[in-house]
């Protein structure tokens, strides 16, 4: 007797970059993106997005309306008939904004999903295709969370959280969790030390997520949490690894004696560096071979951050080379920017009580990533594809196919009306529509004026000549002192580089630092045992 099971797909994706450049990345993201989800076709797909919108949400949300649509719109997902698209963009909240995404797409071959309403404490059947947008703090489907400023205490203000959502699919119920963790603000911090304050910063904010979740006054239940966890590889011993027998070179500020610059070259002093590393540069004369190559096995034994919640929660094997920071070059999707240590950020973990509740037998779970050899902007699509037992009452479902003609026809009849923030539309006119109609924000006054009028507004939001006259006035001005943006392909547009932190010395220059000074970088440490770069298997 066949097993009862529905398949799934869960994909976390740090889209910021591919905002920065929409007539070129944007599009091959999704091009690239919908292929992979029309080879696989699951039954369930859940999309994870952080940073949407990039560096400047306001002026990039003609580009999120676009790509939203174009995923509603796609060939590919015609056969799914309701969807969820949750969109945290109120930038004018800066205590709430998280710029995160929540994407959640049903194949008409699964006859009934269920939703959680957080706010009334029960299931609700899932039906149509709905967009939630703007300022979502009121929507009672989901729970979101901005982490507290205090676990990020070097910077002034952040993005990071999490939006929760609950499921029942055949019985089975979880949780489906999107996550954001902070960055390592500067190269030098993070190999200073092991574990990094980076590290500790991340840990204590994933613990308290965790606890949050476990002792909640919801049920406890399984759950995925994927996002953009942040992990980085323990860096100061890497570094010691990769310069051992070479001889070290800094740069300090003269201002605060701070270190500007680390170089690590061979004895002979007419040599080029081996590494180097700034605040906000990572360069190693063998990026590819060392981080790339054989997926970067040879790194994993420094791949750390997990381990102390190893008890809690569990990883598939990773068979795909550190996901960040990916070159923005369109012709480039295998090298790496020489802006940060590359690492496995973008990870899917999932509780032991969902472990449980996946196939392992009959059908393997798939973990890799999307976009190989495709330039997907600095990070790459993680992805997990499996199947889910299903609960033994319930019907069965196989690789997406239909197999209720009646429950396929009533939700293909619903799915030919979007809701977009309440209001119904019909799908054929989707072209016409704009996601961020009839959304609402904190602060109104504090979006440009052609913005705010390029959406419609809630029937009680009456416009005056006044206000018109007023947003006139306004617009002259900030488009008179608009931000122009330059792109550097040699630096990531990830607005974790546009943060400034209070260990951040700026572009320091020639005459602020001091002389190039050799100096021993040997320590007492216990360094971990490991295999050289290339060697396929890291001693143990």
């Amino acid at each position: 007797m066949a097993e009862k099971r529905t398949t799934m797909m869960l994909v976390t994706a740090n889209v910021g970059s591919i905002f920065e450049d929409p007539e070129h990345t944007l599009k091959q993201w999704l091009q690239e993106f919908l292929t992979t989800i029309d080879q696989l076709s699951p039954g369930f797909l859940a999309i994870h997005c952080q940073e949407v919108g990039g560096k400047n949400y306001e002026e990039s949300m003609q580009h999120v309306n676009e790509f939203v649509k174009a995923l509603l719109a796609s060939k590919e997902l015609l056969c799914y008939d309701r969807a969820r698209v949750f969109l945290d963009e109120d930038f004018t909240a800066v205590d709430k904004f998280t710029a995160l995404g929540n994407l959640y797409f049903v194949h008409e071959s699964i006859p009934e999903v269920k939703i959680w309403d957080f706010t009334a404490l029960q299931f609700v059947p899932l039906l149509k295709k709905e967009v939630l947008s703007g300022n979502i703090e009121s929507v009672p489907i989901k729970e979101k969370a901005k982490f507290p400023q205090h676990f990020f205490p070097e910077f002034k203000w952040s993005r990071k959280g999490f939006i929760r959502t609950r499921w029942d699919i055949f019985g089975s119920v979880f949780d489906l969790i999107n996550i954001h963790l902070f960055h390592d603000a500067s190269n030098i911090e993070a190999m200073s030390e092991s574990p990094s304050v980076y590290s500790g910063n991340r840990q204590r904010a994933f613990v308290h997520a965790l606890e949050r979740f476990e002792k909640d006054q919801y049920e406890t239940v399984p759950y995925f949490i994927f996002g953009d966890f942040n992990f980085r590889l323990d860096t100061y011993h890497l570094v010691q690894n990769l310069t051992k027998n070479l001889v070290t070179v800094e740069a300090r500020n003269k201002k605060n004696n701070k270190v500007t610059k680390v170089s690590f070259q061979e004895t002979d002093t007419n040599a080029e560096a081996v590494l180097t590393v700034e605040a906000k540069s990572f360069d190693h004369c063998r990026m590819k071979q060392v981080f790339h190559d054989n997926n970067g096995t040879w790194l994993l034994p420094y791949d750390k951050e997990l381990q102390p919640f190893l008890d809690r929660v569990f990883e598939y094997e990773i068979n795909f080379p550190p996901s960040y920071p990916f070159s923005e070059e369109i012709d480039d999707g295998i090298s790496y920017m020489k802006t940060r240590c590359p690492g496995w950020c973008d990870r899917i973990l999932i509780s032991h009580s969902a472990k449980d509740s996946i196939i392992q037998d009959s059908f393997q779970p798939v973990y890799e990533s999307i976009g190989r050899e495709i330039c997907m902007g600095d990070h790459k699509p993680i992805y997990l594809y499996f199947a889910m037992k299903c609960d033994d009452d319930k019907d069965l479902v196989l690789n997406s196919k239909p197999l209720y003609s009646s429950a396929v026809e009533h939700h293909r009849k619903v799915s030919r009306v979007i809701s977009i923030n309440g209001n119904e539309i019909e799908a054929a006119k989707i072209d016409d529509i704009n996601i961020h109609d009839y959304a609402t924000f904190e602060k109104e006054q504090k979006l440009h004026p052609v913005l705010r009028h390029s959406f419609k507004r809630k029937e009680n939001g009456e416009v005056t000549i006044g206000d018109l006259a007023m947003d006139l006035i306004r617009a002259e001005h900030v488009l008179a002192h608009w931000k122009k943006h330059r792109r550097n392909r040699h630096h990531s547009s990830s607005s974790e580089d546009d943060l400034p932190s209070e260990n951040d010395t700026g572009n320091i220059t020639e005459e602020e630092s001091v002389e190039e000074v050799e100096i021993d970088m040997q320590s007492d440490k216990v360094q971990p045992e490991t295999s050289e770069p290339g060697d396929n298997t890291p001693e143990s």
